[in-house]
């Protein structure tokens, strides 16, 4: 179970299949196509799907993580290279004690208003709510994002210092997964800042990964003569079981009493 640090939901992956992995390798980078990824992929407590268009940004980025972490482990490796001699450098760390560094916080002056996911910023006279997923995909196409968004989100009259002062109490209540992340580097020993979106970062790993339900699916309707559904149906670990036994055992077929050619 995933604790959703900026909405308090309680989420949890149900357990994927082929169809879920062949929407995930398919999937195109972006908002936008994350959402369409998470959409029925992820129940909450009681088991019902989440909309992940509903949810803030940032939340949408720990289940990202959570997943990754599920299926490669904490360890991450961000690349990049040094701005003063020009190397190729690895910083690796910790995914989990990233999401807990970039865990919400209130700032001075917020305090939360009468109607439920609504903050007032005090000094400004100002309401505003987080903007959810289908806020920031909504205003991609617009041709004034930023003032979009804050129409969206804002009630009361905004002048630019009040716009700085609610974005920035935005970001502190409902932080993203994209952020610098420092290192040094191993030629040199400058400083290195890497600019890292773990969330995009993430889904190229475990797209790669989900290609792989092609492959499985080939090799098993090989063997065993099964329809494309019934294979897709299976649950991932238990299809990817079945290839790897095919795989293994075809090895073995080819060893006892095959005469291989003299090089």
């Amino acid at each position: 179970m995933v604790n959703l640090p900026i909405s308090g939901v309680e989420a949890r992956w149900r357990p994927s299949n082929g169809h879920d992995d062949i929407t995930l390798a398919a999937s195109r980078p972006g908002l936008a196509g994350v959402v369409a990824y998470l959409a029925g992929a992820v129940v909450d407590a009681g088991g019902v799907p989440l909309d992940p268009a509903n949810l803030p940004i940032g939340d949408i980025d720990v289940l990202v993580l959570s997943r990754r972490r599920d299926v490669r482990g904490d360890v991450f490796v961000a690349e990049g290279r040094c701005e003063h001699c020009g190397v190729a450098v690895d910083l690796r760390f910790s995914l989990s004690d990233y999401a807990s560094h970039r865990r919400p916080r209130r700032p001075r002056g917020v305090t939360p208003a009468e109607e439920a996911g609504w903050w007032r910023l005090n000094r400004h006279e100002i309401s505003f709510r987080v903007p959810l997923a289908s806020d920031v995909v909504t205003i991609m196409s617009s041709p004034r994002p930023r003032a979009e968004l804050l129409a969206r989100c804002v009630r009361g009259s905004v002048n630019v210092l009040a716009a700085r002062a609610v974005e920035r109490a935005m970001a502190a209540i409902a932080p993203t997964l994209w952020a610098d992340v420092a290192g040094s580097c191993p030629e040199c020993g400058s400083s290195v800042l890497l600019d890292v979106d773990v969330r995009e970062l993430c889904l190229i790993e475990l797209r790669f990964l989900a290609a792989s339900v092609y492959d499985d699916v080939n090799l098993i309707a090989s063997v065993y003569h099964w329809s494309e559904n019934a294979i897709l149906s299976l649950e991932s670990p238990r299809r990817r079981r079945y290839a790897d036994l095919i795989a293994g055992r075809s090895l073995d077929l080819a060893l006892p009493g095959v005469e291989r050619p003299v090089a």
